[in-house]
């Protein structure tokens, strides 16, 4: 078969295959999905001589208006990790000399998509702990962690009672629990990994106030147990997930994801005048940008104030 009339997805498999032993299992259940599911069903077919340019300029503007698919338009975050995939196979393809080089500057239209970070009220707030206080179990416990350190699902359903030095009061997260699913040529599968966080960063040591140690040590059990479940056997992300749905149901608070918890804990240290560098490394984010963007939208109040700060010193 000549390199003309081999298609695109004969390449992509090989790159995945490539890949499978130099990432993480959990990054390359990413790549095959986003190979699988986005790049093979638009570009697969075409012949490797046609992939170019403006092929893949054109295919970024479809995502970003349906998907793919007929389906809703893709945000340009994940455009950009579809097209970040997509990118590495074509520089495998190019250092094998089979297909020109290119240029693989691309433009990306302008992001309409809001984000959409929910911030718990101070009454659902105090509504989630007070429940969990008074009704102080492992999974409780699991609630209240989340609130008070920021930390992700995955993290605490891998945390384990050997995580917290309760002398110094600190809990380190060192481990994520994720399902991951995984796609490739011969089957489809899911399972569960216990693994590293995913950036260096996410690997952190938070410091706990000493009267919520007080309250975890009343539940600790041996050493090598899970915190969530008090024994050597976890609970995975999407258990743990609709155990707190049920939470909420019960206290008739309205649905919300849970990584709200994460999202209020940023939000509440900020709120608090907390420096932003603190904030960042508290919740593991690789760098202070990502922490800015996502927690820090000034209100009007606080641009009003900065400028009467400024006028008043400036009239001085």
């Amino acid at each position: 078969m000549t390199i003309k009339k081999t298609r695109f997805k004969q390449y992509l498999c090989k790159w995945l295959e490539y890949k499978k032993d130099y990432v993480k299992e959990s990054t390359y259940a990413n790549y095959s999905n986003i190979i699988y599911n986005y790049i093979i069903p638009i570009l697969g077919d075409y012949s490797i001589n046609i992939i170019n340019h403006e092929l893949i300029q054109d295919y970024i503007l479809m995502l970003y208006k349906n998907g793919g698919k007929n389906k809703l338009g893709l945000s340009i975050k994940t455009i950009k990790d579809i097209i970040s995939i997509l990118k590495a196979s074509i520089r495998f393809l190019f250092n094998k000399k089979v297909i020109k080089v290119f240029n693989l500057k691309f433009n990306y239209p302008k992001n309409n998509f809001n984000k959409n970070v929910y911030v718990l009220t101070k009454d659902e707030q105090n509504k989630i702990m007070k429940y969990a206080i008074n009704n102080l179990n492992y999974k409780n416990i699991g609630i209240l962690i989340c609130l008070f350190a920021g930390i992700r699902i995955g993290e605490v359903c891998a945390l384990k009672w050997k995580d917290i030095n309760f002398n110094n009061g600190l809990v380190n997260i060192n481990k994520t629990i994720q399902r991951i699913y995984v796609k490739d040529k011969n089957n489809n599968y899911s399972k569960i990994i216990i693994s590293t966080p995913k950036t260096k960063n996410a690997n952190r040591i938070i410091p706990l106030n000493k009267d919520f140690i007080k309250i975890l040590k009343s539940l600790k059990s041996d050493n090598e147990n899970y915190i969530l479940t008090g024994s050597n056997k976890f609970i995975e992300p999407r258990v743990y997930r609709n155990y707190f749905n049920n939470v909420l149901k019960k206290l008739e608070i309205k649905h919300f994801n849970f990584h709200s918890l994460r999202h209020t804990f940023a939000t509440n240290c900020i709120s608090l005048g907390i420096d932003y560098k603190t904030v960042s490394e508290l919740l593991g984010h690789s760098n202070i940008n990502m922490t800015l963007n996502l927690y820090v939208h000034p209100s009007l109040s606080q641009k009003e104030k900065c400028i009467n700060i400024l006028y008043n010193k400036l009239m001085k």
